[in-house]
Order: structure tokens, then C-alpha cells, then sequence
């Protein structure tokens, strides 16, 4: 048996589904661009939007603020202010822009705008009240902010993504495919027991996997959604659905086609992914998920559970330091902090939820504490392409049976 399996058995097919993609992307383009048309209307557009991110900088001794914003439109923008303002992350407020330099494609790229009147309309209690309970567990605020990132995705300081990129870990601060997965065993996990306790003695005929995945897929979408429908996190949710619904019809979800199909999916209907780093990694992860087992699944999932973290690091290297150049040694150290991160991960949202979050706090400090030189790495473009041009000719290459 060969790893690919064909989704789609006649090229009309392919067809069919390309002029669906084409037409959602068509209907998208048209609804963005009226919402430019809108806001080019007049020289100052009145917007709403959600706080991504807020923090400070400081420029010829003078300090500001700086916002990083989700309008309610799906764009993103950056403004500033030199008002002494509290922290407004995950509200949502209202404030004046200047349009009169604002471009089409700006709206998928995001950009920046000067502005005025800011106001609050909304607060998020919720996600304040989780932010709290959060804090209230933590002393040092390193690890207060590490937690607050991993567990409702609010941004770092420099201070900290530093010192987590000094690791090469920062892949595990972005909420992916790995948290939402340990979420779904979570909740299978509390609801399995209650469910088959119901299905016994009222509904024996339902297929128990099928419901309680339908259910915690449901549960998951109100995570996406309080989060704010974080890229990495938008492309695992619709992987998962597909694989749900390929996996009921008895399709095999390991297969780079259903990875093309997530992808052009996702971009039809969000195109402003095609901008986002974080969703280009995420996919390129899974990619090379895929190619290490396409030839490497005969392996005993033991080994393929150690071994496949030290492949996708070093297969993510040369595409990281196309991006990024810093280098230190302590990185090397990402692939053991991975596998050692897939019983962190649920330990503390254990410890958390019963309030003993800072049971670790003073190793994760040491951590912390930890120096290493730091180098620069860069990959050049052609090195880049070759390397992609090989990734892709052994994901297409037929193995033998």
C-alpha cells in the first residue's frame, strides 16, 4: 500500500473542488474590498476593533503606545497613542484612522495608521477573569507572562520571547495543533465515562467516537474563538475537521493532498493567512510530519514519537533562518524540550485549574536563567529553494510497495 490515497478518484473532481476554492476566494475579495471601499470613503474612518496586543517603546525619550489591533472586519492594523492608558488587551474599543494612505492589499498584509479618540465599548470579562486566576498564581513575572501566552494566548515582552528563542522553542508559545490536540484528549478523556453511561441504557445504537468527537470539536470552536482565531490554531481546528470527516468515511487523513486541500481551504476563506509566518510554519511542521512518516511509519510509535521531534527541527532549520538569524547553542536542546513539553503541557493546566500553577515556577526560573552566546544564521534564497525543491520531490515520490 502506498502512503498517498487519492481524496479525489477523477481529474472532474479536482476540478470541481478548485472552482468551489475559486469561488469562495471571489466572494472574500469582493466583501474585502467593499470594506476598503468603506473605509476610503473619507479621510477618517471610524473603526472597531479588538486589542491583539499592547505595549510600550520609547523613541528620542519620549514613550508610547503601541496597539496591535483585530478590526471587526478580519483586519489587522497597528496604531499609537501617547495617552497614559491601562491595559486594553482582548477588549475591543472604537477610534478614528486616517485612510487617505491606505492600499487594498493592505487589509490581508496589515498595516499601520495614525489615530484618535479611542474609546472602550466592550471589556472582555471573561478572558480578564482567566488573566487574573492566572496571575494570582505567580510571583515572577516571566513565568506569569509564559502562562498567560500558553494558555490564552496573550503576547510576551521582548524579555521573554528572548530568552524562549534562546531555546528554539518558540514554536510551543504560538497555540497550535499540539495544544488543541492535548485539549481534545482532555476532553474526551472527562466526557467518554458520562457519554457511554447515557448511550447504555438510552441510545445504544449511536457511535460513541463520532458524538463525542462532534461535541468536543463544537467545545473547541468557542477556545477558537475566545482566542481570537489565532493562524497556526485556524489551520490545526479545520485539519482536525477534515481529518474528522475523512476519517468517518474510512479515507486515510496522513496524506499531502489532504494537506493541499486544508491549505487552499483555509486561504479561500481567509486569505489574509497567505501574509501570516505563523501559519506558512505551522503548515511547513506538518509537512514534514507527514514525510517522516510516509517513510519512516514501519518504526514502533515509541520511536517515532522520539524521533519525529528531532527530525521537524532539523528539517525547519534552513526555512526558521530564512526568517530569523539568531543562533545559540542552548537551541539544540529544542527537540528534547519538545518531547518534555508533551507532559508539561497538561501538568500545568492541571495545576492551574486546582490553583497550584507555581509548583514548577522556580526550575522554570532557572531555566530562564540560563545564558548562551548568541550567533547569526541566515539561509539564502537559493539554499532555501533547493532545500524545498527536494522536500517536495520525495513527498511526491511514489514509494514502493
Amino acid at each position: 500500500m502506498t502512503f498517498e490515497v487519492s481524496l479525489f478518484e477523477r481529474k472532474r473532481d479536482y476540478l470541481l473542488f478548485f472552482l468551489f476554492i475559486i469561488i469562495i476566494f471571489s466572494i472574500n475579495m469582493f466583501f474585502k474590498y467593499q470594506t476598503f471601499k468603506d473605509l476610503k470613503r473619507y479621510k477618517v474612518a471610524k473603526v472597531e476593533a479588538r486589542v491583539v496586543n499592547q505595549y510600550k517603546k520609547r523613541k528620542h525619550n519620549k514613550e508610547y503606545i503601541v496597539f496591535k489591533l483585530q478590526s471587526k472586519d478580519g483586519y489587522h492594523f497597528f496604531t499609537t497613542s501617547t495617552s497614559d492608558l491601562k491595559d486594553l488587551t482582548f477588549d475591543t474599543i472604537t477610534l478614528k484612522i486616517f485612510t487617505n494612505k491606505l492600499k487594498f492589499i493592505d487589509l490581508f498584509k496589515g498595516f499601520y495608521t495614525p489615530s484618535f479618540d479611542i474609546r472602550v465599548i466592550k471589556v472582555d470579562n471573561i478572558k480578564h477573569q482567566i488573566e487574573n486566576f492566572i496571575q494570582s498564581q505567580h510571583q515572577n513575572p516571566l513565568t506569569k507572562e509564559l502562562f498567560l501566552a500558553l494558555f490564552i494566548a496573550k503576547p510576551i515582552s521582548k524579555t521573554l520571547r528572548d530568552k524562549i528563542s534562546n531555546f528554539g522553542i518558540s514554536h510551543l508559545m504560538a497555540i497550535s495543533g499540539f495544544h488543541l490536540s492535548v485539549l481534545f484528549f482532555i476532553l474526551y478523556t472527562l466526557l467518554k465515562y458520562p457519554y457511554r453511561f447515557f448511550q447504555d441504557r438510552y441510545f445504544p445504537y449511536r457511535n460513541s467516537q463520532f458524538d463525542l468527537t462532534l461535541i468536543i470539536l463544537i467545545l473547541l470552536s468557542f477556545y477558537l474563538y475566545l482566542l481570537g482565531y489565532i493562524p497556526s490554531l485556524v489551520r490545526s481546528y479545520i485539519m482536525m475537521i477534515v481529518g474528522f470527516i475523512l476519517y468517518d468515511r474510512f479515507i486515510k487523513i496522513i496524506s499531502f493532498e489532504i494537506l493541499m486541500i486544508a491549505v487552499l481551504f483555509i486561504l479561500a476563506f481567509l486569505p489574509s493567512f497567505f501574509f501570516s509566518i505563523g501559519f506558512w510554519f505551522s503548515v511547513s511542521g506538518v509537512f514534514y510530519i507527514f514525510l517522516f512518516l510516509k517513510y519512516f511509519s514501519f518504526l514502533k510509535n515509541w520511536q517515532i514519537a522520539i524521533l519525529l521531534n528531532f527530525w521537524v527541527y532539523i528539517m525547519m532549520i534552513p526555512i526558521v533562518h530564512f526568517i530569523f538569524y539568531k543562533f545559540t547553542f542552548l537551541q539544540l536542546l529544542s527537540p528534547l524540550l519538545s518531547l518534555i513539553f508533551i507532559f508539561f503541557y497538561p501538568l500545568e493546566l492541571f495545576l492551574h485549574l486546582i490553583g497550584q500553577g507555581d509548583l514548577l515556577d522556580f526550575w522554570l526560573i532557572k531555566l530562564f536563567d540560563i545564558e548562551s552566546k548568541i550567533y547569526k544564521i541566515d539561509t539564502s534564497l537559493w539554499f532555501l529553494l533547493t532545500f524545498v525543491t527536494i522536500s517536495l520531490f520525495f513527498a511526491l515520490k511514489k514509494r514502493k510497495t
